[in-house]
């Protein structure tokens, strides 16, 4: 039933919408665009944050109940950001500890409004070394050799606007003009992904076709989405918000082995994006938790599919900023 209300909801959703925004914006030069969607010059909205992260990136190859899981070890980090309605730039770094296995890695994840009802996620993830594990008795075990490139631009423009959004709590701006803030949009998604290894990612056994014992994976694929930003002002300081943005797309895949290439036949792609926080205000302190995971399914052909999962979690405490100037830039006259 997923399926079928997935792309209803896509379809019937996504129109036309670029329109005004650009309108609006044909005016400005350069620094003037940048200064207008990117820019917060209001330093009482600035604010110092320290965190800790966790961020997994799994996939799966499933064929019927069989299931074969690919984790990363060292999945949690620590880090120092700053933060503005307008955008969040966190760093963070991560734990290796002592880990017998390290996963060796690249991972780079943001998101901007920019404007008032554009909404740009992006993210460039490359992971060497996972934790393969199945549900049909096979021993659990790490392979160094197994590597994961992603990447992907994620789009939504919401009829309403979001100045007030989840970004801008994560931020400890939380307001109380009203009790709730509900925003829909539309808009797009672009993908690639490739994953591969020294030998078959499948276990000699007959669990899975004999077609499906691959060693490699690529494909690049666009679509469509839509969804919904939610954010619940509580009594004392308090908030919760839920964003949920279903989508579905063409992607162009091919799939390796030792011998053999194969272009799959299906190119239907299933995607969901969800996010859940909490968070609490005081003065100038916030504190804030944030849970969410980018999801999506497709088939490989011969039975196998393939469900790719990029996950996160992040405790944040931020510290604002107590200053009534405002931002000049470099560039501006004086």
């Amino acid at each position: 039933m997923l399926k079928p209300f997935l792309i209803m909801l896509c379809l019937i959703m996504f129109v036309p919408f670029s329109y005004a925004q650009k309108k609006k914006l044909d005016s400005l030069n350069a620094k003037q665009i940048i200064d207008t969607l990117l820019i917060d010059r209001e330093l009482k909205n600035w604010s110092i944050r320290l965190f800790t992260n966790y961020k997994g990136q799994s996939f799966n190859l499933r064929n019927g109940e069989n299931k074969l899981s690919f984790k990363p070890n060292n999945r949690a980090g620590v880090g120092v950001g700053l933060g503005t309605s307008k955008l969040i730039v966190d760093v963070a770094f991560n734990l290796k500890g002592l880990e017998e296995n390290p996963t060796e890695r690249f991972d780079l994840q943001g998101a901007v409004i920019v404007g008032n009802n554009h909404l740009v996620g992006l993210y460039i993830q490359h992971y060497k070394g996972f934790n393969v594990t199945s549900n049909f008795g096979e021993p659990e075990f790490f392979s160094s050799d197994i590597t994961s490139f992603s990447m992907g631009v994620n789009y939504l423009h919401t009829f309403d606007e979001i100045s007030f959004s989840t970004a801008t709590l994560r931020a400890g701006l939380m307001k109380a003009e009203k009790k709730h803030y509900i925003s829909y949009g539309v808009g797009g998604f672009m993908i690639y992904d490739n994953f591969s290894a020294n030998d078959a990612l499948i276990p000699d056994r007959d669990f899975f076709d004999s077609e499906a014992y691959i060693n490699e994976f690529k494909g690049v694929g666009v679509g469509v989405s839509a969804g919904v930003l939610s954010v619940f002002v509580l009594p004392a300081n308090f908030f919760v918000t839920l964003n949920v943005i279903p989508g579905i797309g063409l992607m162009h895949k091919r799939t390796f082995t030792e011998e053999d290439k194969h272009t799959v036949s299906n190119p239907l792609i299933y995607k969901l994006d969800y996010n859940a926080g909490v968070g609490y205000v005081y003065k100038r302190f916030y504190v804030t938790f944030v849970y969410g995971s980018g999801v999506y399914t497709s088939s490989l052909d011969h039975g196998l599919d393939y469900v790719f999962s990029n996950t996160k979690a992040k405790i944040a405490i931020g510290y604002k900023l107590n200053s009534k100037k405002k931002l000049k830039l470099p560039f501006e006259g004086k």
